[in-house]
């Protein structure tokens, strides 16, 4: 079976970031977001992937390079949603997978939706129960079969599904005709769509919270640092003298720790990244060759590829204003190549 993903969204939940970056190759916990879609069908069988793209392509494609498995891009021509699906459902076989290239889910979502499809040989919904920001998802009601609705449900569309190549003008409404005779499932396992800068703090605490201690032999780590639990440790990174690494964590490739930093809680420090000494990073995620000077301190914060945070900056992040979560906490989300000032205290909610 084929599968046509989409990745050609502006992304305006996560804007100025998403100016320059697609969201769907934002690097969580050392892979890009659409590498774990890619990696959760192919491991169900699905080896033929086409990707439906904007003038970001090239992002996309370095993104999804590594991978084993046949992938071809197509340019997006019609405007909106209607015209991403239209654009790739042409190179699609009479049955085939749609999923969205920005969901952070297990490998299991994707072995319940191919099983679903073989059991009962139907059109196969994913769907998921929401609590918060209902508005900005597409939401189903169980009633007869299912229905695509724009309020008054709790269930939203989990992002992938297994439909027939047919010609339609609105999207949504042949979801819906589709849904009336489809079999479904309700997803309850964990789940991130990512639309907003907190999804993608939700997403590091999720993909953490799965994985085990794995410490490279290829790391250098000082013989007076602290490694806790849940840490991710990986080649040629280097944790100095009196840094902690308080688990769940991640510490990327070759990426620095100076001495007596502390990285703790849910946070991954991507590819080459830099934390300057006797500083605190928490419930954050710092893009590849990001550098954040010493003596910050930095939660549920966003920090762009390349961008340079300067020395003694700080990020608030209560009481933050935030579209789908609970906690209501959000420092900052700095865009890539962007810098900050020495001695600043920015957030929350802040936007660079």
């Amino acid at each position: 079976m084929k599968a046509l993903i989409l990745a050609a969204g502006k992304g305006e939940g996560l804007s100025p970031y998403s100016d320059k970056v697609q969201k769907e190759t934002i690097r969580i916990v050392g892979k890009p977001v659409i590498q774990y879609v890619i990696e959760g069908l192919a491991s169900v069988g699905v080896t033929e992937f086409v990707i439906v793209v904007n003038e970001k392509e090239e992002q996309v494609l370095q993104a999804v390079k590594d991978l084993n498995v046949r992938i071809e891009t197509v340019r997006q021509r019609s405007p909106g949603i209607s015209g991403a699906v239209q654009d790739g459902m042409e190179y699609m076989d009479d049955m085939f997978v749609l999923a969205f290239g920005d969901i952070v889910t297990p490998k299991d979502f994707y072995r319940e939706l191919i099983t679903t499809y073989h059991r009962s040989g139907s059109p196969v919904f994913s769907t998921v129960p929401v609590s918060t920001g209902l508005d900005t998802y597409g939401l189903v009601k169980v009633d007869q079969g299912l229905r695509v609705v724009r309020e008054g449900s709790t269930l939203a569309l989990a992002g992938a599904y297994v439909i027939p190549k047919k010609p339609f003008n609105d999207f949504l409404q042949y979801l819906d005709e589709v849904a009336r005779d489809a079999d479904y499932f309700v997803w309850t396992g964990s789940w991130v769509d990512i639309g907003y800068p907190e999804d993608l703090i939700q997403a590091v605490e999720e993909l953490l919270k799965s994985e085990s201690s794995r410490i490279s032999n290829k790391a250098s780590i000082a013989s007076t640092a602290v490694i806790g639990k849940s840490v991710i440790v990986e080649d040629g990174a280097t944790i100095e003298d009196f840094a902690i690494i308080k688990g769940p964590a991640y510490i990327g490739r070759n990426a620095y720790v100076g001495s007596f930093s502390l990285v703790r809680d849910f946070s991954s420090i991507e590819e080459s990244a830099i934390i300057g000494a006797y500083s605190e990073i928490a419930h954050s995620l710092l893009g590849p060759y990001s550098v954040v000077g010493s003596k910050s301190y930095i939660t549920h914060s966003i920090i762009g590829d390349r961008t340079r945070v300067g020395a003694s900056v700080i990020t608030a992040s209560y009481p933050a204003t935030v579209k789908r979560q609970v906690s209501g906490k959000f420092g900052a989300l700095i865009s890539p190549d962007e810098s900050i000032p020495h001695g600043v205290v920015i957030g929350p909610s802040y936007r660079k």
